[in-house]
């Protein structure tokens, strides 16, 4: 794949931005709330941070796929939820608050989670576990994935966070043009990755789509059935199943360039996530919508 160090510094200031500004809505009441009625975070949590990491290692474990396509799918899978759920949530009408909130706390758990969990699974399969063995094409340094997670996450969330909550009527003002320039620039970004390596794309569009739909579709469907098993109402649940499936892909794909030499198998499924989970996304958005004007005309 096609990528530079300039690449690599474009990609960490737009993802630094989009986590700024979704922690320029995040107020420490939300997560008074959340304190209060946890569980529908819970539920949340043990999708984000146990089942689809765990669940990921048990289908790679069974498929036969190259090493990288396999590590990368780890990574998503371990991956905080992507602010994009927030949105989406939104538009589809479920629990807004209660996706803020797990979107928060999942990011600021993944500082811990996310090498961990990445680590421990990696490990466990013979065939990733060859690739970042020592003396392997890429090694694992946990260390070096939690300097690349302060850079892009910790110190946006943090600064983030605190003009929120320290200077609300700044936050109010800027959050809607960061929100808007960083996602634009994320496009961007994106159409030239892509154009840079169009025919590397074109050539793996359907492998990779395929495995990146099905392991997406995973993910929701983990999301669906956590919230009906902590017996959560249909705003939660919804807000819960999009928080499972819509994985921080850009910061996969940050880890993937700065931390694992930009492999592209790697690259492909976090590219690929990053443009698919927004689809299936907007999908459910428009079957929501249309399950909610059946039962108001019933």
């Amino acid at each position: 794949m096609n990528y530079n160090t300039d690449f690599q510094a474009v990609l960490a200031i737009i993802l630094a931005l989009m986590i700024f500004g979704v922690a320029l809505e995040l107020k420490w009441v939300a997560f008074q709330g959340v304190l209060k009625r946890p569980i529908g975070v819970i539920a949340g949590m043990v999708g984000q941070w146990v089942l689809l990491p765990w669940l990921t290692l048990g289908v790679t474990l069974v498929v036969d796929l190259p090493a990288g396509v396999e590590l990368g799918m780890l990574l998503v899978a371990c991956s905080p939820g992507g602010n994009l759920s927030n949105i989406i949530t939104h538009l589809g009408k479920g629990n807004t608050a209660l996706s803020v909130s797990m979107t928060a706390i999942s990011s600021v758990g993944a500082i811990v989670t996310l090498p961990l969990n990445f680590a421990l699974t990696a490990s466990l399969n013979p065939v990733t576990r060859s690739l970042i063995a020592k003396g392997g094409d890429l090694e694992i340094e946990s260390i070096e994935i939690i300097k690349g997670l302060v850079v892009l996450l910790v110190i946006p969330l943090t600064l983030g966070m605190f003009i929120s909550n320290r200077f609300p009527h700044i936050a109010h003002k800027i959050t809607p043009f960061f929100k808007k320039f960083s996602s634009i620039a994320f496009i961007i970004f994106l159409a030239f990755a892509v154009g840079g390596n169009w025919e590397i794309f074109f050539k793996n569009i359907g492998f990779v789509l395929v495995i990146v739909i099905f392991h997406n579709g995973m993910a929701l469907t983990v999301g669906n059935l956590l919230g009906r098993i902590f017996r959560q109402d249909n705003h939660n649940t919804r807000a819960i199943m999009v928080e499972v499936g819509m994985q921080n892909s850009g910061l996969s794909l940050g880890l993937i360039l700065t931390q694992f030499k930009g492999n592209l198998d790697m690259a492909l499924i976090a590219a690929f996530w990053g443009i698919w989970h927004i689809i299936s996304g907007l999908i459910l958005v428009y079957y929501w919508r249309a399950q909610d004007g059946k039962e108001k005309v019933n």
